[in-house]
């Protein structure tokens, strides 16, 4: 087929002209028009034939024919029409809705089905004239047609491509893990003189209290910045198990809380 910006152009259309006239005289509701440009878009451009109306899922012997066959519009409420191509049956199949269009392709070997919905009243201008009278933005509906009803049938859903060949490669060597989304979160590690920043932007609250040798961030019970009535600069760190006075680094200082509470017994069972 070609590609999608011949679309555009006034040769894609060639051909338009002589399938409406031979069906121009049964065109009675602008649903027919956009079933015509989807029997036009299959035969011209996908080289199938049409073998009838109908949903009879039986191959027929008959090589089609590129014209629309007759009562191809006659049910007011749908459409069911067969095409063949290289030796497969296709179903085209319309539904009438109060105000939109809804037109399925499948493939009866494959089971694939695509659909899209169009509304008669917006893309349809007239019923009688050229192609660009008729339907104003018939290229922009023949590329709806192409990417929404022929390419998942014909090529495999083109947005699950998309989506598949878009998405960031996983650094090599590492193993995937289905249950994780985005990339994995790494904590603050540390190193001599603290620890490396925080990414992602989280605080460094609580990170001294994690270094044994006191010489993180700010820890979370006494290492936050100043605080309102508290005087400015971190507090002091508080260490609940140790005689040692925090206030006397280095002097072995004896800190009250050595002494024993009121009616202090080790022997619990007492």
């Amino acid at each position: 087929m070609e590609s999608g910006s011949a679309a555009k152009t006034g040769d894609f259309f060639y051909g338009w002209d002589l399938l409406y006239k031979t069906v121009q005289a049964e065109v009675d509701k602008k649903s027919d028009l956009l079933i015509a440009l989807v029997h036009f878009l299959l035969t011209k451009h996908y080289n199938f034939r049409c073998v009838g109306i109908g949903d009879d899922k039986t191959l027929p012997e008959e090589e089609g024919s590129e014209l629309l066959p007759d009562s191809w519009n006659d049910d007011d409420t749908k459409y069911s029409l067969r095409y063949v191509h290289d030796k497969m049956l296709y179903l085209l199949l319309g539904h009438i809705t109060e105000d939109a269009l809804l037109i399925n392709l499948m493939d009866i070997n494959t089971k694939k089905v695509s659909n899209i919905c169009v509304e008669p009243e917006t893309l349809v201008a007239a019923v009688k004239g050229g192609i660009t009278t008729i339907m104003p933005t018939a290229s922009e509906i023949v590329e709806r047609y192409r990417r929404e009803l022929l390419d998942p049938v014909f090529t495999g859903n083109s947005r699950e491509v998309t989506t598949q060949t878009t998405t960031s490669p996983r650094p090599s060597g590492s193993d995937p893990d289905p249950l994780r989304i985005g990339e994995p979160r790494r904590g603050g590690s540390f190193i001599p003189g603290g620890f490396e920043p925080r990414p992602f932007g989280f605080p460094d609250i609580g990170r001294g209290d994690l270094d044994p040798l006191g010489r993180g961030g700010p820890g979370n019970l006494f290492g936050f910045p100043s605080r309102p009535n508290m005087g400015p600069g971190p507090l002091p760190r508080f260490d609940p198990f140790s005689p040692l006075n925090p206030n006397r680094p280095g002097q072995g200082g004896i800190n009250p809380d050595h002494m024993r509470p009121p009616d202090w017994n080790p022997d619990y069972y007492m």
